[in-house]
Formats: C-alpha cells, structure tokens, sequence
C-alpha cells in the first residue's frame, strides 16, 4: 500500500485549517491509500497561536480551553506522524517513509502566516517521494514582482501544482491547476458523522466572523428580530449589544463548529470556511466579504452560480437557494479536484 504524507496547517488554531486537514486526509483515503499528517511544526503558525491565544487571555475568553479542543481534535482526527519536526533537516529523514507528498491546502504559500517563505511548503528538502501541491494558497489578490519571482522559483521541485484560487492562476509560471478546498470533497453525511450532535440550541441564526464588520451582526439581529429567532456568534471578537437576542458561544471546538453549521437555519459569514460549510449542509446563507483576500471567496461562488449570496447591506429579505441547481455544479468541481488527485497519486 503506498503511503502518502501531508504537510499543511494542521496545528493551526482555526477551524479552516484543523478541517481542511481532515478533508485532505480523508480524500486521500478514499483512495486505498495510508495516509499521514506530517507533524510539521512551522515557527509563523506558533507565534500565530500565542498571539491569538494571548488575546483571549486578556479577553477573558479562557485560551486554555481553546488550545485544548484544536489538540484533542488533532490527536483524535488526525493520523499525526509520531515524532513532530521544526526543520527541513529533520523532515527529510521522515518524508522518505513516504511514497507521495501532498502540501496544502491552507495559506502554506502566505510569507505572512509562516514567518516568510517557508520552504518546507514548497518541498525544497531532498527526499524520494513524489511531491504534490493540492489547493496551496497564497491568501493574497495581488502580489508583488519580487513575491511572484519568489514563488517561482521555489515551486521548482513540485511534480504536479494545483493551486485553490483562480486568482492564482496568472502568478504561476508553469502549468497549473485550480481544484477545490479539500473541505468540499468530503460529502456532508461525513462530516455530519463527526459533528457535535448534541447542540442544544434550536431556530438560531449562526454568524461566523472572522474580521471587524458591524454589518454582519446587525444584518444577522435585523433577520432576527423579523422572524423571532436568536442570533448565535463565532467570533474571537466581544460583542456587548443586543444581549436578549444575541448569544456568544465562546471558544467552541471545531466538531461543535460542524454541530452549529449543521443545525442552524440561516448563515451569516465572512468567511471562506464558513461559506464552504454553508454550501456543504446546504443552508439559506449570505457572505459579506472580508476588507481583503476575496478572490477566495468570489472564485467558489463564481464556479458555484451564487455570487448573488454575497451581500454587504444590513436589511435584506432572505431568499432560499434552490440547492437542485448548485449540486451539479458542486458535482464538477469535485470530480475535477479528485481526478487531480487520483493522476497524481498513481505516477
């Protein structure tokens, strides 16, 4: 049985990057094949953590509880690598155990996640396996000459790319491929599998907000308030307004985050990840798009008929989207995705 190794964001404390990693993994597996996550541990998504950890500290939103339910999920989820490595030195002797490398998907190309250029995501390590970008972002609409010659010439070891935005595409200077986040390749009775099911909240509207926008929480509580239902929020963010219909949950775990995705009614987000699970549970939702890194974003919907979901006004009438006429679309982009996969896990 070949063995194929993964090389992501997988210790990063978000619910994008703990899921997408067991998306990928469990793609893989789909195939026959042993797959691993390479416990990597890159210095950028440490500091990261401690920084986001340290605001929660100071926030009184209990930052021990949060790193404790992104370490149970990884140990529980993932199949880790045994022995975690912080240098590409030590990752070469552990990359040869393996007969494919996969690396992404996430921001693993984004110098301003990973304390620069990392070059362990780009595979400059000597080692026998064959190596494989699957979904590698940059995270960025735009960049300079000098990072586009940067990502060129570190991307030269690959044997296959697939990047996960279309905006990517131009920065490429070799042939390249766009597929889905790894998320959208697991169907959404697996991951209602491992979502929380005791979710005791009921008719809520879930908004996940990654960024500052007091028109996400207002559109939220204006729905609310029309058709007498509560508001629940996922934020790192306090929010102090409208405590009789809003409610903060706190730091949830990232099965909880599958749970509430699962059960509410209506979705609000700015969110990449929070859009993907929308579509994925097939909810009535809307995204307000983030100040930046929208191409991420607008590219899904694009491919997906439903750019009319991105919204940025408080007051709207919320409309229900006719899944019958997503779902083949969806069908096609992951056939692509998978067919990526499965060519390049066979040569």
């Amino acid at each position: 049985m070949n063995r194929v190794g993964i090389i992501t964001f997988h210790n990063a404390e978000n619910y994008g990057a703990a899921l997408q990693t067991y998306g990928l993994m469990k793609a893989v597996q789909k195939f026959g094949f042993d797959c691993s996550v390479i416990d990597y541990r890159n210095r950028g998504v440490f500091y990261r953590n401690a920084i986001k950890n340290f605001y929660y500290l100071v926030t009184g939103q209990n930052p021990i509880k949060n790193h404790l339910a992104y370490r149970r999920f990884q140990h529980h989820y993932l199949n880790l690598t045994k022995k975690p490595t912080k240098r590409a030195s030590d990752l070469e002797a552990a990359a040869d155990e393996f007969d494919f490398l996969l690396f992404g998907s996430d921001q693993i190309w984004n110098p301003d996640l990973s304390n620069g250029f990392d070059p362990v995501y780009f595979g400059q390590f000597k080692t026998s396996a064959r190596k494989i970008a699957y979904a590698a972002s940059i995270g960025k609409d735009t960049l300079s000459t000098q990072e586009i010659q940067i990502i060129n010439q570190l991307i030269t070891r690959f044997d296959a790319i697939s990047v996960r935005e279309e905006t990517m595409l131009p920065f490429i200077h070799r042939e390249v491929e766009c597929v889905l986040d790894p998320c959208m390749l697991i169907p959404a009775p697996e991951w209602g599998s491992i979502a929380t099911k005791t979710i005791p909240n009921k008719d809520f509207i879930l908004v996940y907000q990654l960024h500052p926008n007091k028109v996400i929480v207002k559109t939220a509580v204006n729905i609310a308030q029309t058709m007498g239902k509560k508001v629940l929020l996922i934020s790192p963010y306090l929010v102090l307004k409208d405590r009789n219909i809003l409610q903060k949950l706190g730091r949830i775990t990232p099965t909880d985050f599958l749970g509430y995705f699962h059960q509410a009614d209506i979705v609000l987000s700015d969110s990449l990840h929070g859009t993907i699970f929308s579509i994925l549970f097939n909810k009535l939702f809307y995204t307000i798009l983030p100040a930046e890194k929208r191409g991420r974003i607008t590219s899904l919907l694009g491919k997906l008929g439903l750019s009319d979901r991105i919204v940025n006004q408080e007051d709207i009438t919320p409309i229900p989207i006719d899944y019958s006429e997503v779902t083949p679309l969806l069908k096609i982009e992951i056939d692509k995705s998978m067919d990526f996969l499965r060519r390049n896990l066979q040569e």
